[in-house]
């Protein structure tokens, strides 16, 4: 027995010396040129070792002095001074070898450069050469892979101490860097549990200044991978894992904070096959949120897959999202749905459902609240959305059909009116702000003009918004916003073919109704429309009074009028120069807002008998005033009309005042409705003898209304009229040429009939009583008497 003890003893010492020994005459630093080749041939990177080391105290160690792997340009993708591979003995006579690769401080560089791609990425080498036959575990029938014994059982490790991560953005200009930065694989096998934790200590800053995004705090991964392996072939894996950066700080600006202690992880449960994956449960939690995925997929049968995420309360989002707060968000939100069958035939739906979402704004008066639901099933999406608030509510519903070719149909309907006075608080001009028009036309020169035919162009070069067809109703009890109201407002929206229709349009609104169509068609480079309009009854004043400023300055009354026509392009200077239009229009009881008739006839006539006065005797000094223009009134005012380059055209405008309260205007008018410009050549038609006639004495014979063609014809006054119709000025250059030749002509007639009488009388004087009556018979024929 001593003697068994002592050779054993004995052994065990010469072990202990081979041990010792063995180092000192196997030296594995000539491997490393191998080692180096080898990564060099299979990698586009280049790879530097340093020398390489031996150790065979209870394992196989060596120790590698110094290792840096570089990419294709030369910058280090990996590198560090103290690494490591351990294999133990026992393993390896076990049949099952441990391999460890451990780093202690290793600096990781990944940069992704200015076309967008990794540097990690570039050191794989494309098309390697591979042996499809050598080297490669045998499938059996079944297509199931046999591998090796040593391979099944062999088992690796990787330790990596407070490395340090750089990541550098050369498209954006970043650069950030994680400091402590730490992984632990062991037992990384086919045939064990393979346990995985990683973690780190943040502590870094994307960007500069208040836009920044500072990220700080610990953040932790722990999975465990399970093989299952049954005579040699793989059958499945089992895969757990624990992700949490529960008490990570992250915060960006004023815009977003998520404190440390506001949940973020997930989790992971699932089992896969060659031919499958089990998803038992992976659940994902962000602040309040969470949402679980389970189910399976198979690659024959394909997916059968469920999510759910329950109703989230959005009221407690403002902790991470400041600028919450201010509009004081509340409310729900949940979804849930599932896949299912293979992929090209895949089945799916979900349904977004939306409780009392409500939100203020610094406009709002009030908060408007949103309820409905979104539900998607396979190629199909059904919507109904209610928004309700003080004086208002709105409901959509409708259905979208097929996402390549689009069939989509709504109803927009409001029965209780929508009334936007009582939610907004629209902006009111300030009092006294006057508008610079010179400093805001350089200002629109100089900025570049927007194209909009040409941002219509993705529609018209998109597979899907050519196919799309709409079909879609709108019923309003009411709409109000700034004090003007339309009631009643009935619609059909229809596009196909990229031609987009509004037809059925009926309206009332200021006393008046309103009927008409629109359509255009957006597949030209300059889209084309065609419109019809018909008002009746439209109430001008009550427009005004309802903030319709654009009217203020034009004419009151009641207004009917029927318009048609079209034009090309949403460009602002093109639909000027193509907008073509025809139509007519009645205005009654109406009124002038900014041109005084009676005004403009009272200076009219007193300019004239100044110039005129010293050829027409007998009116020199006099003057003619009448009422202003508060008491003017017309019957009517009516014309036809067109509308092209910019420009109305209204070629036979009358305005026939009404009984004693204003003077008639008859004749051509062109107003320009982009610089307001005003071009009227009427005549002033004093047909109620609104002004006091003009008498004149003519050798001694009276001549009423000597400035009007007859004693009961009405005076005319031929006038032009320019400048802006906010602001007309008025020519009255052509009346006293006009008056003076009417005038002229009363007297020159009033003159000859004195001239008449006196050789009559005189005549008659020197015949005398006594002469026959056949003379005195033929005297009064010779003198029209």
């Amino acid at each position: 027995m001593k003697k068994a003890f002592k050779i054993i003893a004995g052994i065990v010492g010469a072990l202990i010396v081979l041990v010792v020994a063995i180092p000192f005459f196997v030296d594995v630093d000539k491997f490393r040129p191998q080692i180096v080749k080898a990564v060099n041939d299979n990698t586009n990177g280049t790879l530097e070792l340093g020398k390489l080391s031996l150790s065979l105290f209870g394992k196989v160690h060596v120790t590698i002095d110094g290792m840096n792997l570089k990419d294709p340009k030369g910058r280090s993708v990996l590198s560090v001074k103290d690494a490591a591979f351990d294999v133990p003995f026992l393993s390896v006579l076990s049949g099952s070898p441990a391999v460890t690769l451990s780093m202690k401080e290793p600096r990781i560089t990944v940069i992704k450069n200015k076309e967008g791609k990794l540097n990690v990425m570039s050191l794989m080498k494309d098309g390697a050469k591979t042996d499809s036959a050598a080297g490669q575990p045998a499938a059996d029938k079944d297509g199931k892979v046999e591998l090796p014994s040593m391979a099944v059982n062999a088992h690796i490790g990787i330790s990596i101490v407070n490395a340090k991560l750089i990541y550098q953005d050369e498209v954006m200009s970043l650069s950030n860097t994680i400091d402590k930065f730490n992984l632990r694989i062991k037992d990384l096998s086919l045939s064990r549990t393979t346990e995985l934790e990683m973690w780190a200590d943040l502590k870094t800053q994307m960007g500069k200044g208040k836009d920044g995004t500072n990220v700080e705090g610990p953040l932790r991964l722990i999975a465990s991978l399970k093989p299952e392996v049954a005579d040699n072939k793989f059958k499945s894996a089992t895969l757990n894992a624990i992700f949490t950066a529960d008490d990570l700080d992250i915060q960006q600006g004023v815009l977003f904070h998520k404190k440390a202690g506001i949940p973020c992880n997930f989790k992971f449960d699932g089992t896969m096959t060659q031919e499958s994956l089990n998803l038992k449960q992976a659940a994902a939690k962000f602040h309040n949120a969470e949402i679980v995925v389970a189910g399976t997929y198979h690659k024959t049968n394909g997916a059968d897959i469920t999510f759910n995420a329950k109703p989230i309360d959005l009221k407690p989002w403002s902790e991470l999202v400041p600028m919450l707060k201010e509009f004081e968000l509340e409310g729900k939100l949940g979804l849930d749905g599932g896949l299912k069958g293979p992929a090209d035939k895949l089945q799916y739906n979900a349904k977004l459902t939306i409780q009392n979402l409500a939100a203020k704004g610094p406009m709002l008066k009030a908060k408007p609240v949103i309820n409905g639901s979104i539900t998607v099933v396979t190629d199909k999406v059904d919507y109904n959305i209610d928004l309700k608030g003080p004086g208002n509510e709105l409901v959509l519903d409708g259905k979208l059909v097929s996402f390549t070719a689009p069939q989509i149909t709504f109803a927009l309907k409001s029965p209780k009116g929508m009334d936007l006075d009582q939610w907004i608080d629209f902006p009111k001009p300030a009092p006294g702000a006057a508008k610079d028009k010179k400093a805001e036309e350089a200002a629109a020169a100089k900025a570049p003009a927007a194209d909009y035919d040409a941002m219509i162009e993705p529609l018209r070069s998109n597979p899907m918004m050519k196919a799309m067809v709409i079909d879609g109703g709108i019923s309003l009890a009411f709409l109000k916003v700034m004090n003007a109201r339309i009631d009643d407002i009935q619609a059909k929206l229809q596009m196909k073919n990229l031609v987009i229709g509004l037809t059925g349009l009926k309206m009332k609104m200021f006393g008046g109704n309103i009927a008409g169509a629109f359509t255009t068609d957006l597949k030209p480079k300059n889209p084309q429309y065609t419109m019809n309009l018909t008002v009746a009854g439209f109430d001008m004043d009550k427009a005004v009074e309802s903030q319709f400023t654009a009217f203020k300055d034009t004419v009151s009354g009641k207004l009917a009028t029927s318009i048609s026509g079209g034009g090309s392009s949403f460009n602002a200077a093109e639909i000027k120069k193509n907008l073509q239009i025809k139509g007519d229009f009645k205005l009654t009881d109406a009124m002038f807002k900014s041109i005084d008739v009676a005004k403009m006839a009272t200076e009219a006539v007193n300019k004239s008998i100044t110039k005129i006065g010293e050829k027409v005797p007998g009116i020199g000094g006099k003057t003619v005033t009448v009422p202003g223009n508060a008491d003017s009134k017309y019957e009517v005012m009516s014309s036809n009309f067109t509308m092209a380059g910019g420009f109305l055209e209204a070629p036979n405008f009358i305005a026939k005042a009404a009984q004693k309260r204003g003077i008639d205007i008859k004749g051509y008018t062109k107003m320009g409705l982009v610089d307001e410009s005003l071009d009227a050549k009427w005549e002033l038609i004093d047909s109620q003898k609104m002004l006091p006639p003009v008498n004149a004495a003519v050798a001694g014979k009276q001549i009423n209304n000597v400035l009007a063609k007859g004693d009961n014809d009405p005076l005319i006054l031929p006038i032009d009229v320019g400048c802006k119709w906010s602001q007309p000025c008025t020519n009255y250059s052509k009346v006293p040429e006009y008056l003076a030749g009417v005038a002229a002509g009363r007297v020159a007639k009033a003159a000859g009939d004195v001239a008449k009488s006196k050789a009559q009388e005189a005549l008659q004087k020197a015949v005398g009583d006594k002469a026959p009556d056949v003379i005195k018979n033929g005297l009064k024929g010779l003198f029209g008497n």
